[in-house]
């Protein structure tokens, strides 16, 4: 059985005003609309908690996962219900405790900042809304209309329990709650020593998984390339970490990227992928002879040669610079050098500002039989010299016409942590510790308040005691009995 109980967190910033199209896809009523705002639900060490208190959080819960539960059956109605008290019900408690310890008061400047950044958030999601359901304001629209969308706004947030004035008594409290977490996990400490052994034990882990597994090191590195690249787009981090036991089979490579010209490497791609797609075609075709032959007009057909032509045509434009390269090369010219002579555009930026810029400049590109976070034919460039100090042949891709040297063998075996990966390693485990000291006190002080419940709606306990008497229920109840064999009738 799943736990139902959680510590959710207890800071509802202004992400809990969620965009309005968020907001206004759950549109299914509830029960949760009867209750009044003086309804007590429970209470914590003699302090009600009421429905007008907790209905805010309910709602940003709806609105936050309402989508996925079907909100017109009471059940679900009751569970969304419980897990807003629980977190107010917790909210409670740690504003006690604040209180308790002498941290419940604000200097001027601290409530200065609070209702600053209370108003800032009040004013981007009445913007919010407003862009939404009133697309059509603009800067000439009249003050009547903007007045007119601004009240709609606030009157929508009103409903959800928001307005201006209580947003900044929450933001106030939301600084206390700030300055009690603080305090909870002060004690929380990370020493070298256990960076060190934290790194040691996924280092062996890391070396068991990929010593003898290129692919699988090259897989799960690709992966967390793109996890990073995509936490990046939002403005976050991934958690991720890559391996840090490299296996053998990575060489350091260099490349001069040659531009093409525009009209010629349209032509080809062109050709290329409908070369490419027929070819895929034919196979379709094969693997189901039977299905019916299309009678839409098809294409005329792109043949090899076509394609060949088209490509061989891209190397021609660049022929003399290509012997141009391969000379001085010949002559023992430096390849970082022919990179900022050759590897540039015609605004006369690089090709490849990777070949610019560290650690590439200085280490170039780690490439294996197996990459595939460079394009294929890049790869094969690098992989088809025989020795280090080696360079290849030109070789076409969609970025431009590749030249590529084999500057150095990258060792496998472990990868040292850098500096900046200690210190992130550091917060890392920081956070996790603080994390498990903040459970675990606010565990403690749970279990020593004095909560009691209304019977209002039903508590994280009580739901969680039905599902288990349901679960236990399911699994007592005996199979369908089966018809006995019929027997022998009995001899007349």
């Amino acid at each position: 059985m799943k736990k139902l109980r959680k510590i959710v967190s207890l800071l509802l910033c202004a992400c809990m005003l969620l965009g309005a199209a968020a907001l206004a896809e759950n549109a299914q009523p509830s029960a949760a609309e009867a209750l009044a705002d003086d309804t007590v639900l429970a209470a914590v060490n003699g302090e009600n908690v009421t429905w007008g208190q907790t209905k805010s959080i309910y709602a940003s819960y709806e609105a936050q996962y309402g989508n996925y539960y079907d909100m017109s059956q009471e059940s679900n109605v009751q569970l969304f219900r419980a897990v807003a008290m629980e977190n107010k019900l917790t909210e409670v408690l740690m504003m006690q405790k604040a209180k308790e310890f002498g941290l419940d008061q604000l200097t001027e400047e601290e409530i200065a900042t609070v209702e600053g950044n209370a108003s800032n958030d009040w004013e981007a999601a009445l913007n919010n809304y407003i862009s939404y359901f009133h697309s059509d304001l603009t800067d000439e629209s009249s003050d009547e209309d903007k007045a007119a969308a601004r009240a709609d706004a606030e009157n929508y947030y009103t409903g959800l329990g928001y307005t201006a004035e209580s947003l900044k008594e929450d933001y106030k409290r939301y600084a206390v709650l700030d300055k009690l977490q603080a305090m909870m996990v002060q004690d929380a400490t990370v020493t070298d020593q256990e960076i060190e052994d934290a790194y040691q034990k996924q280092l062996a882990t890391d070396k068991e998984l990929y010593e003898n597994d290129l692919a699988a090191y090259v897989e799960y590195s690709t992966y967390v390339e793109q996890m990073a690249m995509y936490a990046a787009m939002y403005g976050s981090e991934s958690g991720l970490e890559a391996p840090w036991y490299k296996p053998a089979g990575f060489r350091a490579v260099k490349h001069i990227l040659l531009p093409v010209d525009q009209a010629l490497m349209d032509a080809y791609t062109d050709l290329q992928a409908r070369y490419e797609e027929q070819q895929q075609e034919q196979d379709d075709e094969a693997a189901e002879p039977e299905a019916e032959a299309t009678v839409e007009p098809t294409p005329e057909p792109v043949t090899e040669d076509q394609v060949n032509e088209a490509k061989a045509a891209i190397f021609a434009s660049l022929a003399d610079t290509i012997d141009e390269i391969n000379q001085k090369i010949a002559e023992g010219a430096d390849f970082d050098e022919l990179i900022a002579t050759y590897g540039v555009k015609a605004d006369g930026t690089a090709s490849d500002p990777g070949m610019t810029s560290e650690p590439y400049k200085t280490s170039g590109y780690e490439v294996c039989a197996l990459s595939s976070n460079y394009v294929p034919e890049f790869v094969e460039a690098a992989m088809s010299i025989e020795s280090v100090g080696g360079v290849s042949a030109p070789y076409l891709s969609s970025y431009g016409v590749h030249i590529v040297k084999y500057i150095a063998d990258v060792p496998g075996g472990p990868i040292e942590m850098t500096d900046a990966q200690r210190v992130a390693k550091r917060e890392s485990l920081l956070q996790t510790r603080q994390d498990e000291l903040y459970t675990t006190t606010l565990e403690k002080w749970m279990a020593e308040a004095e909560i009691t419940y209304s019977g209002v709606t039903p508590s994280i306990g009580e739901l969680e005691a039905a599902q288990a008497e349901e679960a236990g229920e399911a699994e007592a109840e005996p199979e369908a009995s089966q018809e006995p064999e019929a027997t022998a009738e009995p001899a007349a």
